[in-house]
Order: C-alpha cells, then structure tokens, then sequence
C-alpha cells in the first residue's frame, strides 16, 4: 500500500521540485497539489491524503491555519524557507519539518518517518497538536524595530508604523514622518508582526490596520486604502478576499 500524499506550496518551482523529487520513493503516491492557501483544506479534505507536504509561509492562510480548518488533520511534513521554529520539536516526534530548498537526505529521513509510521499504524494527530501549541509559544511577536538614523540606532514602537513597503530589493518602515529600512523581507515580517494589526494587502505593502483612515472604491471592483500619512495603496486583486474578511466588509 502506498501513502498517498499532497504538496501544498505557494511556489510553483517548489511544487514541481518536490514532486519530481519524490517520484524516486516507490512507497509513495502524489495525489495532487495546489499553491491555493484559501483552497488547501478544502483540498486536503476531498482527497483525504495519507499525508501532505505543507508549506507555512504561503499568502492568505499559513500552513498552521490550513490545518486549523481540517477537522481530522493528515500526517504533516512542513516545509519553509526560514529556519525560525522549533526544529527540535519536529526531529523528535512523526511529523517532519524540512527547510527549502529541500535536501534530498532530508527528503529520506522524512519520507523514513512517514513509512514507519504508516507501517506501525500510529496515529500522528497528537503528536500535530501537540507540535502546533510548541511552535505558537516559540513564536515572538515583533513590536518594537531597531532602525539606524546616522551614527546610531532608533527603535521604532509598532503602535508608531504606518505600513511596510518593498520597493527594488529593501524593505521600508514608514511612520507618519519618516521611512527606515529594517532587515526583514515582507514575508519574513508577516510572520512576526501581530496579525490582529497588521496585514499584507498587497505583495509589495503590509499596512498597520489602525493607520487606514479611510476605504475608497477603485475602478475594476478594486478598493484603494488612505493611511495617516495620506498613502494611497491599492488593495492588490489576491489579497482583496483576505483584507474584506479582516475588515468585516461586505
């Protein structure tokens, strides 16, 4: 019997990376794939897979909150491009925790656990819930960013950000009066900025929500959000769903 598994991964090259690299393991069925966070579960539900291939950092929902829809969640091999969680965690119990790009002895090892567990008929749920609580507590809010201005370095309190912008290759912290470059890239940020505040409305901008001062209707079916420091940011067409539902808009 084969474990049939999914991949579920916003980047294409990944999918396709991963799924050729797991053709090589005969214990081992693709079912399907998808780089659709906001249709994952319903995906993961209908094909009812052994196991998926799950990435956590992906637009719209995180892995962690895919599997937060799932009533009964599949054995879970995440994958990330950030090293930032508690691998320890993942080495010691079922469930696999791979950084991309992924390592083929990695692959191995993590394909090993899968089979094993099968073969003995564990179950992995527990050991899922129990993982998710050990990563949440290990997850830490960012509030407060260490910018330099001249010869010395200013913090910056979050209540105190307008939005984030990428622009060429740096990340910019902008406040009413000012604009800083930090070190995290926007994907890195959505991590670890407080999601009840700040959200990504766009691939190049995440807004401090309690900076938008006003929502104006944009040509296309599209919205246009003014922040506090009158910066007019379009709400980019794949996270229009996201920032409605955030905003309790109809």
């Amino acid at each position: 019997m084969k474990i049939r598994v999914l991949i579920i991964d916003d980047e294409k090259l990944a999918r396709v990376r991963l799924g050729r690299m797991l053709q090589k393991f005969e214990e081992v069925e693709i079912a399907g794939e998808t780089g659709d966070s906001l249709k994952a579960a319903e995906l993961i539900a209908a094909a009812e897979p052994d196991a998926v291939f799950l990435d956590i950092h992906m637009p719209h929902r995180t892995g962690f909150e895919v599997l937060r829809e799932l009533a009964a969640p599949p054995a879970v091999v995440f994958t990330t491009a950030y090293d930032s969680y508690a691998l320890q965690a993942f080495e010691e119990n079922a469930v696999d925790y791979l950084l991309k790009p992924v390592a083929e002895e990695k692959l191995d090892r993590a394909v090993a656990k899968l089979v094993r567990m099968f073969r003995s008929g564990e179950s992995s749920r527990a050991d899922l819930q129990r993982l998710l609580k050990q990563i949440e507590r290990k997850e830490e809010v960012m509030r407060r960013f260490p910018v330099k201005t001249g010869d010395k370095i200013v913090i910056v309190p979050e209540e105190r950000i307008q939005f984030f912008k990428a622009e060429d290759k740096y990340t910019f912290l902008h406040t009413e009066t000012e604009a800083h470059i930090v070190a995290q890239t926007l994907r890195e940020l959505e991590m670890r900025l407080d999601p009840a505040k700040f959200l990504r409305i766009h691939r190049a901008y995440i807004v401090n929500l309690e900076m938008i001062i006003s929502i104006h209707h944009w040509f296309g079916g599209r919205l246009l959000v003014r922040t506090r420091k009158k910066e007019d940011i379009a709400v980019g067409a794949n996270f229009l769903a996201k920032f409605k539902e955030k905003l309790h808009l109809k």
